[in-house]
């Protein structure tokens, strides 16, 4: 499979620090070849695999772009749980079918287009419709299976991208195929989802503030942001025994969003119109960076590479020397 084979753990580590993998979901019934295809991805070879139970998470490098793999079980009790949680939350989705099994048509038409409306119309997103198993002589021709499945309709669905392939995970069939559809269309929507942080802030989880970046004709006061959040933590510390519960807040003309750990508050304000799920990934980045930092002096020059801001625009407020 040649340029999407994985890179080598160091070059990994390196792209984990910049950035974290573009989420992207698999889904469809028992037996399809989920799991045969995330080996087939990450190895470029066939593997005989077992049903997948819940979820499995997988990273791998394809082109330029490193995604992560949620492949989620096919048995019902996983559609009707896990498979909502996150669909929701997937830039795309994955989805497969055994070709050469037409009595699951009618059940996997059901899951598919249930799947898609889960995605809502708000953030555009992308859909690969793999129909596997091609290399067996009772698998069903494309055309057939796009009219049975009702896929033209997804004409309809004005933010989605879509593509469909006939593939064998055993063959390699249209395998490079889907990958370069994948990667081409995926950073399409990467670029429209860029955000442009108003604020970011760091503090202890007593609301000392750390570290705020926040743009220099920032209507907002995020000053009093640190002392808030950390009110709203103590509180559901005693109230639910747990922190972490703010997740998210609206306020005006902004998004704010919140991350809290055993040691920090993180929050990152956005424009209304900006993407919460770009916004939500970005704030996971940093806090994997920040997390077991010792030294705060790099602290200024990681949180501006991560978020990828000019200082220049920026007023800088530090709570460490």
């Amino acid at each position: 499979m040649g340029v999407f084979r994985l890179r080598n753990a160091k070059q990994s580590q390196i792209l984990k620090f910049n950035k974290k993998g573009i989420p992207l979901v698999i889904i469809g019934l028992p037996q399809g070849g989920k799991s045969t295809f995330v080996k087939r991805v990450k190895t470029g070879e066939f593997f005989e695999t077992r049903a997948t139970m819940g979820m499995q998470f997988e990273t791998a490098e394809i082109g330029d772009i490193r995604f992560d793999i949620f492949d989620l079980g096919g048995h019902k009790s996983y559609r009707k749980t896990i498979w909502q949680t996150y669909t929701k939350l997937a830039y795309g989705l994955i989805f497969i079918i055994d070709s050469a099994n037409p009595e699951t048509f009618d059940l996997a038409k059901k899951e598919f287009w249930r799947s898609i409306d889960l995605k809502g119309d708000q953030d555009e997103f992308i859909i690969l419709f793999l129909c596997n198993k091609s290399d067996l002589d009772e698998s069903v021709d494309l055309e057939t299976i796009i009219n049975h499945m009702e896929l033209y309709k997804l004409v309809e669905k004005e933010n989605a991208s879509f593509q469909f392939f006939k593939t064998s995970m055993k063959t390699g069939e249209n395998v490079d195929a889907t990958l370069k559809w994948l990667v081409s269309n995926t950073s399409r929507i990467v670029q429209k989802r860029t955000i442009h942080p108003q604020m970011f802030m760091l503090a202890d989880l007593e609301g000392f503030p750390i570290l705020e970046i926040d743009k220099m004709d920032l209507e907002e006061d995020p000053s009093l942001m640190a002392g808030f959040l950390s009110a709203i933590e103590s509180f559901s510390q005693k109230l639910f025994g747990k922190t972490g519960i703010l997740q998210f807040m609206q306020s005006g003309d902004y998004k704010y969003i919140v991350k809290t750990d055993d040691k920090f508050i993180y929050s990152l304000i956005i424009k209304m119109d900006e993407c919460q799920e770009e916004a939500r990934r970005l704030i996971e980045i940093v806090s994997e960076n920040v997390y077991n930092m010792e030294n705060f002096g790099i602290l200024e020059g990681i949180i501006t590479q991560l978020l990828n801001i000019d200082p220049s625009e920026y007023v800088l407020r530090k709570g460490f020397i």
